[in-house]
């Protein structure tokens, strides 16, 4: 069974259709990559699938379970989590950062210091346990929204271009973490722009262009594939 299907999603902003049609599904234990230009209702569908907007039809399937009637919060309960392209930290350390969301499901302090001390040991942030987020740099305060999002214990985590305005040693810094997420169990769908970092963790890819999917296949298929290619250049192809 799949861990995430989504059938015929599809979603209209008045006259545009944002999300046209789409169906994928995600596999247990997989890394897979979501590409498009700007507009091609990547960050949209992420909105779909957590339950942030609703689709004007379709479904979205969590091991076997509709999401159709669930709130965000419902969702996150059974293992759906996901980070934001702009991070906005609580105004508190990076440890209480993370204890906020396991707080919201034990509320023993000791607990969720304990566990939430674990997540910045995985990620490499136990240093900044007691820092202010305002005072580290963007790739640290990066790292500290996906530990926020590892504290609601996610069985699906979707990162929303964590790589987005880092240079290029902080992106092969934060590449090996992304696997050792995986290797803790997590199912990892990411969202990046940045095409040779994004190639370089995942091991299939999505691609999509003006709402719809456009192509589903491993890194080198997905590069290589017409659509995708007329995409990034601007042109429009009748056969896509």
């Amino acid at each position: 069974m799949p861990i995430l299907s989504v059938r015929n999603l599809s979603k209209r902003f008045g006259g545009l259709k944002a999300i046209n049609d789409v169906s994928f599904e995600i596999l247990h234990g997989e890394i897979v990559g979501l590409i498009g230009p700007n507009g091609a209702g990547k960050t949209t569908l992420f909105n779909l699938i957590s339950g942030i907007l609703t689709p004007d039809s379709g479904d979205v399937i969590l091991e076997g379970t509709s999401l159709k009637s669930f709130s965000p919060v419902k969702r996150s309960l059974m293992g759906l989590g996901r980070t934001f392209q702009i991070v906005r930290p609580f105004s508190m350390s990076v440890l209480e950062n993370v204890m906020v969301p396991i707080l919201a499901r034990d509320p023993n302090i000791a607990r969720a210091r304990a566990a939430a001390f674990e997540i910045l040991s995985l990620l490499r942030l136990e240093q900044y346990a007691d820092a202010h987020p305002d005072n580290l740099t963007l790739a640290l305060r990066k790292r500290i929204e996906v530990a926020r999002a590892l504290a609601t214990r996610p069985k699906l985590l979707m990162l929303d271009e964590v790589l987005a305005g880092l240079n290029p040693t902080e992106i092969s810094e934060n590449l090996p973490i992304i696997r050792q997420v995986r290797d803790q169990g997590i199912t990892v769908l990411i969202i990046e722009h940045l095409m040779d970092a994004l190639m370089a963790v995942s091991e299939r890819v999505l691609a999509m262009d003006q709402g719809a999917l456009i192509a589903n296949g491993t890194p080198a298929e997905v590069t290589s594939n017409e659509c995708v290619i007329k995409a990034y250049l601007g042109e429009e192809d009748p056969a896509c």
